[in-house]
């Protein structure tokens, strides 16, 4: 994935978002979830990502946390986030990461995070593909 399309998609779906008004936000999709809480864990994938890429490009990563999701939303607390502040930050987030994409050196996308034993690459790929899963189901 290059920076170019992490940006197009994330000025489309801001476009999109942002159009969800703010009782909407709170309406459960497809889950236990609220269209806030999924949004919050689009954010916390942001967080979670960016430290791995960066970190990813020094070399191979051992010892590095995972993600428990469930804890990580819950301690968002994103239902009491307004909608447009939650849409502005999960904008700002990604559009930090597409700069980040912009200067990966190519020559560190096969560097491992240890623990579920996939590359830099491979994260990369993923973390677009799981965030327009996210994305199509508030929508």
């Amino acid at each position: 994935m290059d920076a170019s399309h992490l940006q197009g998609l994330v000025g489309e779906w801001t476009e999109r978002l942002s159009r969800i008004s703010e009782p909407d936000s709170l309406q459960v999709v497809g889950s236990i979830w609220t269209r806030k809480q999924l949004l919050g864990h689009l954010v916390d994938s942001a967080a979670n990502n960016y430290q791995r890429f960066v970190r990813l490009q020094q070399g191979n990563l051992a010892g590095f946390p995972g993600y428990d999701q469930e804890f990580w939303v819950a301690a968002g607390n994103y239902n009491q986030c307004p909608w447009v502040d939650l849409v502005d930050f999960w904008r700002l987030y990604n559009l930090r990461i597409a700069a980040l994409l912009e200067i990966l050196p190519a020559d560190c996308e096969a560097n491992v995070w240890e623990g579920p034993e996939v590359n830099l690459g491979f994260l990369v790929q993923d973390f677009t593909r799981h965030m327009l899963h996210h994305l199509a189901r508030i929508s």
